[in-house]
């Protein structure tokens, strides 16, 4: 399978990203200019007023944009991904779906390590719905998402996972077969269980991070992804976070 657009979103992030390297100009170069320590504080405080002048400050913040590019742009380039066994010669389809997998794993790591950079988010908490929300007002993109359809309920191999469960209390089968807790599971619910699409960047980014998180944790198999149909969506879905980033990175520019 060739990733459609995958070149479309790929050379927008790294149009941008090189355009903010020309405004930070030459390497460290801010290290010794305190006007321009000042000018990038500036912009930062558009995400978060704390953003400091201080140059320690700016290098760790530049830094870990760079690293969440990076790994963000890896993940995008990645045409044809493929990840298993014997997969380099001649990839079956459940090494296409378990690249596909992996290459939101990655992009969600850019993502994620964007986001919270700009947003100055602390610790180990992860990026709850309303900072996305606040975030995509931020970057004008609150309005301006295509909704993304769930798998179709029809699927013979779907059937066993879309009622509840009467013996776990408040968790349908397929959150439970997930290992989902809390927000990743009604997500998931929302858009597998209920069939109802995903139509906002909120939902799409919490998405995403509950498919990300079934993959990491190896409770979503190569083998599901393809019996539900989930090809598609995961490519959408890094897509997603992509767009996000760009229109975060333009806001620095």
């Amino acid at each position: 399978m060739v990733i459609e657009n995958y070149l479309n979103i790929s050379t927008h992030l790294e149009d941008v990203w090189r355009e903010l390297w020309y405004f930070l100009g030459s390497h460290e170069s801010w290290i010794n200019d305190p006007a321009k320590c000042k000018d990038i504080q500036r912009r930062l405080s558009y995400f978060n007023q704390t953003h400091s002048d201080n140059s320690d400050h700016i290098c760790d913040i530049i830094q870990a944009l760079s690293k969440g590019f990076y790994l963000m742009k890896s993940g995008l380039e990645w045409e044809e991904p493929a990840v298993g066994h014997n997969c380099d010669d001649k990839p079956n389809d459940t090494h296409k779906a378990r690249g596909i997998q992996w290459r939101l794993v990655m992009t969600w790591g850019g993502f994620e390590t964007i986001i919270k950079t700009l947003l100055l988010t602390k610790g180990n908490g992860g990026l709850n719905p309303e900072s996305i929300k606040d975030f995509t007002v931020q970057c004008d993109l609150a309005n301006n998402y295509n909704p993304l359809n769930p798998p179709k309920s029809t699927r013979v191999s779907l059937e066993r996972w879309l009622n509840k469960d009467p013996s776990i209390e408040g968790k349908s089968a397929l959150a439970d077969f997930l290992s989902l807790e809390n927000g990743d599971q009604k997500i998931i619910e929302h858009w597998i269980v209920k069939s109802q699409p995903i139509s906002n960047w909120v939902e799409a980014v919490r998405l995403a991070k509950a498919l990300r998180n079934a993959t990491a944790h190896g409770a979503l198999s190569a083998t599901k992804v393809k019996e539900w149909g989930l090809q598609k969506p995961l490519l959408t879905l890094s897509d997603n976070l992509a767009e996000i980033v760009v229109a975060g990175m333009q806001k620095l520019i």
